[in-house]
């Protein structure tokens, strides 16, 4: 071979060596790669955010932490107990046990249910489409929102003073005998005008609450009290003139929308779903009632004294309503008929469970006759059933209840705090007709 021969070779070789380097350097370099993951996995492992019930800060539904050698081979935490890693998988325990603990650190953004993705319990129409309406009704919740906040823009103004003002506008519904959303309307236009204007003077309180129930009266009664009756049961401390001009900023102020869902409403819509096999009417027969009078006059009442707090403004209406529901039936009959599960449902019903316990204590509102009313309707009248002597009795048990959860905070027992099955009142004697059932069965 030539001279010239031998060096194209030497360089084919060279070149050869040169490349299979370059694969060897690659090789190495993506097992170095993959051994830099798996330390990474190793050191990093994927931690659910817990976040706490009261918590207003949004987190990812997942994050990475760096776990000590400490953490990753010898214990992990599931729900407030320490587990060793190598023991058996945690699905294995009952969801009875992970349910009854405290709970206040729950999964954000994977059990709870977006507010308009719930799925409706509505059976099918044949006046209107079933889901449409559901979804409207689910709108009108993101729609008519209330400040959980609105106290800090109203230095002179307490959670008290607005509790005070909604005991006394209670008695006023049942002088004048004004139904139930009549008194849940005016509730809401209240809440709603002060989470949207700053600075109302306590001086203005009255004449807001009574302004606001002559606004839901007109909306809601067919034949509604004068304007002079408004101005009469203010003892003189508002005039009509005052009614009127106060009216119309609230109007002003709410853009005249005055139309929600109120807890009452919601309330009557999971009675009527729980009633369905009784009803058989199928064109109107889900428009007329047809469920316990009784069961529902005990469970507006927690109702009531649930929207007396302001705690009440952290969780939608239809929440509070069916967290009063859970408190007097069950959770496997309010999931069926509102459509929420148990992740939405817990935190309101631990915080009514102070409010059903005072509730328990106290007894059970019979339902009260009124002369010119029809006895079907009388359920529908709101009286004063709550004052603020029953609201104090639940705030000492919201007390004791929070303070008792700082010593042990995985021993909350729910159904030691719950209201029993309805039956129907024991003294037959006030009433003018018989209450058949009992729970949410349809009334005679």
């Amino acid at each position: 071979m030539s001279r010239k021969g031998q060096r194209q070779a030497l360089r084919s070789r060279s070149v050869e060596n040169e490349s299979d380097q370059e694969i060897e350097r690659q090789a190495s370099k993506r097992r170095k790669t993959i051994d830099a993951s798996e330390a990474d996995r190793q050191q990093y492992r994927i931690q659910n955010q817990w976040i706490p019930i009261g918590d207003t800060v949004s987190l990812p539904s997942s994050a990475l932490v760096r776990c000590t050698d400490s953490q990753s081979d010898v214990t992990d935490e599931v729900d407030g107990d320490m587990v060793a890693s190598t023991s058996e998988p945690v699905a294995n325990q009952s969801f009875e046990k992970f349910r009854s603990l405290d709970f206040q650190l729950r999964f954000q953004n994977v059990f709870a249910t977006p507010h308009t993705a719930i799925q409706s319990p509505l059976p099918a129409f044949n006046w209107a489409n079933s889901g449409d309406v559901w979804k409207n009704m689910l709108l009108k919740e993101e729609k008519f929102r209330r400040d959980a906040g609105m106290f800090r823009n109203h230095p002179e103004l307490q959670p008290r003073m607005r509790s005070i003002l909604l005991d006394w506008l209670s008695e006023v519904c049942e002088v004048y005998r004004l139904h139930k959303e009549t008194f849940t309307l005016a509730v809401d236009y209240l809440d709603r005008y002060l989470s949207v204007v700053d600075n109302v003077p306590k001086t203005q309180l009255q004449l807001l609450g009574i302004s606001s129930l002559f606004i839901a009266a007109k909306l809601e009664e067919i034949y509604p009290p004068k304007l002079s009756e408004f101005a009469y049961v203010t003892d003189s401390a508002c005039t009509e003139a005052d009614i009127v001009r106060q009216e119309m900023i609230i109007l002003k102020a709410l853009k005249w929308d005055l139309s929600p869902m109120t807890t009452n409403a919601w309330l009557g819509v999971y009675l009527q779903v729980a009633n369905m096999d009784h009803i058989t009417d199928p064109e109107l027969g889900f428009v007329f009632p047809q469920f316990s009078t009784h069961a529902f006059v005990q469970i507006s009442r927690l109702c009531d004294l649930a929207l007396m707090d302001v705690g009440s403004f952290k969780f939608y209406r239809n929440v509070i309503a069916a967290s009063a529901l859970y408190h007097h039936t069950n959770e496997k009959l309010v999931m069926e008929v509102s459509g929420l599960n148990w992740a939405d449902l817990y935190p309101c019903v631990k915080w009514m469970n102070p409010f059903a316990k005072a509730i328990l204590e106290v007894g059970q509102s019979p339902i009260k006759y009124f002369p010119h009313i029809n006895a079907e309707d009388c359920h529908n009248i709101q009286t004063h059933n709550v004052d603020m002597v029953l609201l104090d009795r639940a705030l000492a048990h919201q007390v004791t209840m929070e303070e008792r959860e700082k010593l042990y905070p995985s021993s909350l027992d729910l159904s030691a705090q719950l209201v029993g099955l309805l039956t129907p009142p024991s003294n037959k004697k006030t009433q003018p007709r018989t209450q058949t059932s009992s729970g949410c069965g349809p009334s005679s």
